[in-house]
């Protein structure tokens, strides 16, 4: 076996295992609901559209989203029909370089904003937000402002990005193994200097993949690979989690113009949006089940506590069967083998 590949191994094993010790401490928890059943809305089959990793449902134009995908991709922005998943608008973003576009997310002046914020090996210097008009359906090339951006503990993996529709308040979301962390962009920002980001107080879930702001403003929904946690927008204490359906790899939430619902959406190829309809509380909104006909659902956690063995059983079998395949390999390449 190759020694690279090899030492590739060790990181997929403690991804394998962190996986299982996120959904175990989920299911754990007293206020955590089972995996809602979604309404499955549509498949975005267009083939270039395979890293689905930021989503923002468009405030001027119904029944229209925008998506964009990350690294090493095309720099465009991609305007999808909800209702039937097609691509109906492509908007390429020309005069810069873009590295790792990772998240979406339109103010309340109906400008779209991109977090080409990514940094899986923590040590980008050249991370920033564009901003540009909503494009609308059709074909368009736009040169976005852009607003370099660091932060100030140090370079960080964010793949979050949400705007209050109400004050214009603009924050980020890290990504962090151990738990995340919240970055205010400034409200009058340069567009000459980096602009540093002080880091909140408060903490936040490990490996947020994306965030969205209800429509009124009130509180914000955080996801990650398997929960969504509602925030309230004040003082941001959490107020609602629920665990969210299995997908691929989750990446995106989007709420809809009722804030009586939102879209989630995954990496890969023919991708589906899911519309995850919330239960509303004076302050909050968390994920529930929904009536409709169409849908899509998982095995969750049960009363009995049986999601979480059933989390560490399959983490258990996974990580086994890769270090059966390891071992085989490697005697397999001992000199004298057949």
């Amino acid at each position: 076996m190759n020694p690279r590949h090899r030492r590739l191994i060790l990181p997929g094993l403690l991804a394998i295992l962190l996986v299982v010790v996120v959904v175990a401490s989920l299911t754990k928890r007293a206020d955590a609901s089972v995996p809602p059943t979604a309404d499955v809305v549509s498949t975005m089959t267009d083939p270039r559209i395979g890293e689905s990793s930021g989503l923002a449902v468009s405030t001027l134009h119904s029944d229209l989203a925008y998506t964009i995908n990350d690294s090493d991709n095309a720099p465009v922005i991609y305007a999808i029909q909800i209702s039937t998943g097609k691509t109906v608008g492509t908007t390429r973003l020309t005069g810069y370089e873009l590295s790792d576009t990772e998240a979406m997310s339109i103010d309340g002046k109906g400008r779209i904003w991109v977090a080409d914020t990514g940094d899986n090996n923590g040590d980008r210097g050249d991370s920033a937000l564009y901003v540009l008009r909503e494009p609308g359906r059709g074909s368009h090339s736009v040169r976005p402002t852009r607003y370099a951006v660091a932060y100030d503990n140090g370079p960080q993996d964010v793949e979050a990005l949400a705007i209050n529709p109400k004050t214009g308040a603009v924050f980020l979301f890290s990504k962090g193994l151990l738990g995340g962390e919240m970055y205010e962009f400034p409200a009058n920002p340069s567009k000459t200097e980096v602009n540093v980001l002080p880091h909140g107080p408060q903490e936040f879930p490990l490996l947020v993949t994306d965030a969205s702001f209800k429509p009124d403003g009130t509180s914000v929904v955080l996801r990650t690979y398997v929960a969504a946690y509602a925030y309230d927008s004040e003082n941001f204490t959490e107020i609602a989690m629920a665990l969210l359906p299995l997908q691929q790899q989750g990446e995106t939430l989007a709420y809809e113009s009722s804030g009586r619902s939102y879209l989630i959406g995954s990496e890969g190829k023919d991708s589906q949006l899911l519309r995850i309809k919330t239960k509303s509380t004076a302050t909050a909104s968390a994920p529930t089940a929904t009536p409709d006909a169409t849908k899509v659902t998982t095995a969750g956690a049960s009363d009995s506590g049986g999601g979480i063995a059933g989390a560490w059983i399959i983490g258990a079998a996974l990580v086994a069967l890769v270090t059966s395949v390891l071992l085989v390999m490697t005697l397999r390449t001992r000199p004298g083998s057949d």
